[in-house]
């Protein structure tokens, strides 16, 4: 739910161990680590989790900004293995080199139906700040998958985005296309996963970026060993106006973003509740600016599952 930057905490994976490999999911940029204790619940039975996050952002080489913010929640409901209820909100601050700040609050919904080899999900994510061109923007996002638990899976998602301010209106299209495969050892208590996405972003007209279409690609991975998961990320080319995170992370100015990569470390302290920390780089430029700057963004957060 980062508006500009894109630098994403660990949310949108606090999805209990019952997801795991469902492209639904979407990884995340920072972390991308589940973030609950990861207890396989019983069938039929209901799972609440919840994840406090904060990052701070830095912007070297950044002609225009100086530094920046980010805190927030993220929570699931979960009833029986079939139905996924999301919620999350985010406060963001950045601070500009003329002086001014931006102040952004971020709220976000979905509901995910999870068979056993398929799964839909749909959800909006609004936006409300002090920058009047994107203040009011709504962002409607779904997505659909096919899967073999642990094993494999194939999905798609997509996103509609609406800034009725933006001068004389802007509309946004994307497309994300994705496929995974997972792989376990030693009667499972070893798991690595890897997720190829690609990205096809459509404006409804030119802002000042040199284009009106964009596209991009990213890799992740991800290895978990008992209580100890790893995951990193990389992605290339370009994308304006992006929607990340399933929904939960929404580009909402003209910046050309080109590139990114990082990586997290997530702990679990209990059956109930775990620690993640990850770092993250993205290359960026702003609208009407030709040099390119880099966001630095180092990430924490604790996982609950009450």
């Amino acid at each position: 739910m980062r508006p500009r930057e894109g630098v994403v905490a660990d949310v949108g994976r606090l999805r209990s161990v019952r997801e795991a490999g469902l492209l639904v999911a979407c990884t995340l940029a920072a972390v991308g680590l589940t973030a609950s204790g990861g207890i396989l619940p019983a069938a039929g039975q209901s799972s609440t989790d919840v994840l406090l996050h904060a990052t701070a952002l830095s912007y070297q080489d950044s002609e225009v900004k100086e530094q920046g913010w980010v805190a927030g929640f993220y929570g699931t409901y979960g009833s029986g293995w079939k139905h996924l209820v999301e919620v999350g909100a985010t406060r963001t601050g950045i601070d500009y080199v003329d002086g001014w700040e931006l102040r952004q609050t971020d709220v976000a919904g979905a509901y995910g139906y999870y068979g056993a080899s398929g799964a839909v999900r749909a959800g909006a994510h609004f936006i409300s700040g002090n920058d009047p061109l994107s203040d009011g923007g709504v962002v409607l996002f779904g997505g659909a998958s096919r899967y073999r638990v642990g094993v494999w899976s194939a999905g798609t998602e997509g996103a509609l985005s609406s800034y009725g301010s933006y001068n004389e209106g802007l509309t946004v299209v994307q497309v994300a296309p994705s496929a995974g495969v997972t792989r376990t050892a030693a009667e499972g208590r070893h798991v690595m996963g890897a997720t190829l996405r690609g990205y096809w972003i459509r404006v409804s007209r030119d802002v000042g970026l040199r284009s009106r279409s964009f596209l991009s690609g990213e890799a992740s991975v991800s290895y978990t060993s008992g209580r100890l998961s790893l995951s990193g990320f990389a992605w290339a080319g370009e994308q304006a106006f992006a929607v990340r995170a399933g929904g939960f992370t929404v580009f909402n100015l003209a910046e050309l973003h080109t590139g990114g990569l990082g990586g997290g470390v997530r702990w679990v302290l209990s059956s109930r509740s775990a620690l993640s920390v990850g770092y993250s780089l993205e290359r960026f430029e702003d609208m009407g600016l030709a040099s390119r700057a880099w966001t630095r963004a180092l990430s924490a957060s604790i996982g609950l599952t009450l």
